[in-house]
């Protein structure tokens, strides 16, 4: 096995003092130019340093790229994650997640400490601070996910409006004209999801090119909170004859008030969410539901950041990723009457 270097080695090649290696190392500003490129060309031709420290000396970029999640993980955001990580590694990156919330240092310290040179923003809201914050520094940024105000600024994001137009001309066309919409979170610009915000704005222009009535509820993201929602729309509204929700955290709770309601589905009530293909087949009866590659979003994100880092871009990058809907068991022709639980 070879004998490992050290930097006592450096300085010896490379004809200076130890602390002159040292100082260089912890990019100190006290070395003349010349010395500090002659040892960073040793250290790079001994491999002394990790790859990534040795770049970062010499070009003082980190060629890493950070992924911000404000907060806990879901089956979406896993794949998004995976992604983003193989792709950063096929391009000589590294990704550095970071998950849970930040303030605006504890943010900015992420670039001036070196740790990444550009971030990928998961969960925006529809108005993120981590957005204003970004932009007045001038530091490259991709959303997954879109806020209300995206002029200039790059991002990729399921196209969640559109889908949900989608689902609401699927149950149109199956005699549906009173139907309801559960949303998740909450419904105030600093905390609302921007997801939620493009989610129900699909809802509501549907609801005006159908001439149909607006009937939709937000509850908090525990189950108890949609059945509970839910329950009271159907009681409010017996009229409703099918039930949409943009996501996929609402199907439980949805599906519980349904059965407490004593409906049947499809022929009582029919429901539509967004959920992976492999658990909606796996329902009784399976659910018809929007389907989106949530692994696509990870690779767009990453590639549209290098392409800011490298220069190969340098106007905003806008990409919408479209869903499809798949149709199942739990959707069918609206009821004529109203069942007696809802009487």
């Amino acid at each position: 096995m070879s004998k490992k270097t050290t930097i006592v080695d450096i300085a010896r090649t490379a004809g200076v003092s130890v602390s002159t290696v040292s100082r260089i190392l912890n990019n100190k500003p006290d070395v003349a130019e010349e010395t500090r490129q002659r040892v960073l060309r040793v250290i790079e031709d001994e491999r002394f340093a990790p790859h990534i420290t040795w770049q970062q000396l010499r070009t003082g970029k980190s060629r890493f790229i950070a992924l911000h999640f404000p907060q806990d993980f879901n089956p979406p955001s896993q794949g998004i994650i995976t992604n983003a990580a193989l792709r950063c590694e096929s391009a000589g990156y590294t990704l550095n997640l970071i998950v849970g919330p930040l303030d605006e240092n504890e943010l900015l310290t992420i670039f001036n400490s070196g740790q990444a040179d550009a971030i990928v923003l998961v969960e925006i809201l529809t108005h993120d601070w981590r957005v204003e914050v970004l932009r007045e520094h001038d530091i490259n940024f991709v959303m997954v996910g879109r806020c209300a105000d995206t002029d200039g600024l790059s991002y990729v994001d399921s196209d969640i409006g559109a889908g949900v137009k989608d689902a609401m001309s699927h149950l149109v066309e199956l005699g549906h004209r009173h139907i309801g919409f559960i949303t998740l979170g909450e419904i105030t610009p600093e905390k609302e999801y921007g997801f939620t915000a493009w989610a129900r704005q699909g809802y509501r222009d549907s609801c005006l090119h159908h001439d149909l009535p607006l009937l939709w509820r937000t509850a908090d993201l525990s189950n108890e909170s949609v059945a509970a929602v839910t329950f009271d729309l159907l009681s409010q509204h017996p009229e409703i004859t099918a039930v949409v929700t943009p996501q996929d955290s609402g199907v439980p709770g949805i599906l519980k008030a349904i059965a407490s309601k004593g409906l049947r589905i499809p022929d009582d009530i029919s429901i539509v969410g967004l959920l992976d293909e492999s658990v909606a087949e796996m329902m009784t009866p399976p659910l018809t539901a929007l389907s989106f590659t949530s692994r696509e979003l990870g690779f767009i994100a990453v590639d549209m950041l290098i392409a800011q880092l490298t220069g190969a871009e340098t106007e905003p990058q806008q990409v919408l990723v479209g869903s499809t809907l798949q149709v199942r068991g739990s959707t069918g022709p609206a009821r004529v009457t109203v069942p007696a639980s809802l009487r």
